[in-house]
């Protein structure tokens, strides 16, 4: 694999499906909800709405199964955020190598997630990623979601760079039109969705796993 031969001051990562493995365990909730109230395809369901913030996600559920998705996600979140707090959504591999090389690198590290403040600090304090990030920049510190560029601009200004001197990680289709309208150079870490025409000329690279973006760095 080739290497990059820019250094950057800065990394800024989305949590949910990149650092944190919480597409599959979000999915894997969706479809006893589906199992216990009997909505079919509520696995289709969970995809499409990979990476969309709470409206999207309850409109999305009205229009397929004609009921208010409000209750369901509740019950989501209520479910998911019991797993989270016993530690049981994990990290993905390799990414306190990465965070620990970048940090020997002297770069600084934020975190740009569309979740909530309290849920970001919470799941990453319990699973010991916490004191790897510099800042931390949440939904609901934001006016505009993903894919406005807000939230990466307000994760560089956190950090004091350029968005030019920083590097984004994403893997959500919206995460990377964010990255990408920031200015920041752009790598996607595809998870359970994988890049189309649209995110391969949007991206500046696409790498299969965080141990690729750490030797695509050249990070030690």
């Amino acid at each position: 694999m080739t290497k990059t031969e820019r250094s950057f001051k800065a990394a800024i990562f989305d949590m949910d499906g990149l650092i944190l493995d919480s597409e599959r365990t979000v999915l894997s909730i969706w479809e006893q909800i589906g199992s216990r109230y009997g909505f079919a395809g509520i696995r289709d369901y969970g995809i499409s709405v990979i990476g969309k913030n709470k409206k999207a996600t309850v409109d999305e559920f009205r229009r397929r199964y004609g009921e208010p998705g409000e209750p369901y996600e509740r019950e989501l979140r209520a479910i998911y955020n019991d797993l989270a707090a016993q530690g049981k959504v994990p990290l993905k591999p390799h990414t306190i190598e990465l965070l620990s090389a970048m940090k020997n690198a002297g770069m600084k590290t934020a975190i740009a997630s569309s979740s909530t403040r309290e849920e970001v600090t919470s799941q990453m304090e319990v699973l010991g990623a916490l004191p790897f990030f510099d800042a931390c920049v949440c939904g609901d510190q934001v006016t505009k979601s993903k894919p406005d560029p807000e939230i990466f601009l307000l994760a560089c200004d956190a950090l004091g760079v350029k968005p030019e001197e920083g590097v984004g990680l994403e893997d959500s289709f919206n995460g990377v039109r964010s990255c990408r309208a920031s200015g920041l150079y752009t790598i996607m870490v595809p998870d359970i969705i994988q890049p189309d025409d649209e995110m391969k000329s949007l991206a500046d690279v696409i790498l299969p796993s965080l141990k690729d973006v750490q030797d695509f760095l050249n990070l030690r």
